[in-house]
């Protein structure tokens, strides 16, 4: 009788923590978008700089996304970790991921290492700043990419 509670209990913590992946990565592509607006026009493009031409949405909901996901779930199997070394473990999940998978000159394969570092590190934030009980978080899941694309 108990058994049925606790599906439910973790179908909704399985979309809480879904939610939270999607808001994260509309913090990301808001902040991205926004990025790309006050780039200065002269400059090369930041596709250049990381020796790969990827829009930015492949590189938040395609790479980042995946990536995220996959050092979440190498976390889980793992003994419980200070926040600190979950960190770094990230850091050195986004460092491997966009380095080695992906495609493009392998002189920028440093710039996309500390690029997919920083990605990764955003999405562990989101998962601190972005709860279940916060209205932000449906806005950052599903409005602001929408808005996003509208712009880009």
């Amino acid at each position: 009788m108990n058994s049925g509670n606790n599906r439910l209990t973790g179908r909704r913590d399985m979309g809480f923590y879904a939610l939270n992946k999607l808001a994260s990565a509309g913090a990301i592509l808001l902040l991205l978008t926004i990025l790309s607006w006050l780039w200065p026009s002269g400059a090369s493009r930041p596709e250049s700089i990381l020796g790969v031409s990827i829009p930015l949405e492949h590189w938040v909901y395609g790479y980042g996304l995946i990536a995220s996901l996959a050092a979440d779930a190498i976390l889980a199997l793992l003994p419980s970790l200070s926040r600190m070394k979950q960190a770094a473990f990230s850091v050195a999940a986004g460092v491997m991921f966009f380095a080695l998978f992906t495609e493009g000159d392998t002189d920028n394969i440093w710039i996309r290492g500390g690029a997919g570092a920083l990605l990764l590190l955003m999405y562990f934030w989101g998962k601190q700043i972005f709860t279940s009980q916060s209205l932000t978080t449906p806005l950052f899941a599903l409005v602001i990419p929408l808005l996003c694309w509208t712009i880009i």
